[in-house]
């Protein structure tokens, strides 16, 4: 069977109560193999030697078919497809390469293959679904009925209004940006500046917080810095601001993601935290 279907039964993905169906199936080996061997509810579609219209199934599988379609609109359609008669889980495999840049080439058969990378593959399956997309293998991947639901997909220009709309909330800063916790040397006990936060075992050990951007792009008295210290401490004024900026931030990342076009795809290019994606603030303590 191929590498998708054993590592599905290897995790325990597909079971044999479930339905299955192979979507873009081929000469249909698995859907042969898992009926003849294992007993399963199988079946198999593909527009060429199974054209038979599919019915749902609770695990349908796209082995290697999206790196096969050469049109964006007929890949998305396929893809749509495929998860309209999904139940529970779909799980695709297709070709993926490191490096920013995906390529397009032909076969030694003359046909054409695709290689994703993985923040392409990303954008693409969520902002045609709307649903997180889960790395189960390097090349293997899943999305899950039941998994995180993002806002709907927007057009560039909606993209470009939402942006300007928020931009008029207040201050956004740039991508890189995290808020950080640190602490100087060992201080007396002072009353009211102890954070109740702090490791009890260091009791005079004070915390502080600050934003910090590797690229610069925040504001400072004197121009832009890559360091700002925000006063007040973990539940001041000031680390509201920080945070409401953060989100202000994350939020135009995500609708950028999620774009139906794929627009601003390369900006994420060599990212590995996705935190932004679910509004997510992280304090790096």
């Amino acid at each position: 069977m191929s590498p998708l279907i054993r590592k599905l039964l290897n995790l325990g993905i597909l079971e044999k109560n479930y339905s299955h169906l192979d979507y873009g199936c081929g000469f249909g080996q698995d859907v042969e193999r898992l009926r003849s061997q294992f007993d399963f509810n199988s079946t198999g579609y593909d527009p060429h030697y199974f054209p038979i219209s599919p019915k749902n199934a609770d695990i349908v599988t796209m082995n290697y078919v999206l790196n096969v379609i050469s049109d964006f609109e007929q890949r998305k359609e396929a893809l749509l497809k495929a998860w309209n008669l999904t139940n529970k889980i779909l799980a695709i495999a297709t070709n993926i390469q490191g490096g920013i840049n995906s390529k397009n080439k032909k076969t030694r058969w003359e046909t054409y293959t695709k290689s994703f990378n993985y923040i392409e593959l990303k954008g693409f399956i969520e902002s045609t679904l709307g649903y997180e997309l889960v790395r189960i293998d390097k090349d293997k991947f899943m999305i899950s009925r039941d998994g995180y639901k993002y806002d709907s997909p927007m057009t560039y220009k909606e993209v470009i209004t939402k942006i300007e709309q928020i931009k008029l909330q207040g201050w956004i800063p740039p991508k890189e940006a995290v808020i950080k916790g640190y602490c100087n040397d060992f201080k007396p006990r002072y009353i009211g500046k102890i954070d109740p936060n702090d490791n009890p075992n260091f009791p005079g050990r004070i915390r502080y917080y600050r934003m910090y951007s590797k690229i610069g792009g925040l504001p400072g008295k004197n121009g832009m810095v890559k360091c700002l210290h925000i006063p007040g401490g973990k539940d001041g004024e000031a680390m509201k601001q920080a945070i409401a900026a953060i989100k202000r931030r994350d939020e135009i990342l995500k609708i950028k993601f999620h774009c139906l076009k794929q627009s601003f795809v390369q900006e994420f290019a060599g990212y590995k935290n996705f935190n932004f994606l679910k509004n997510v603030v992280t304090f790096y303590e």
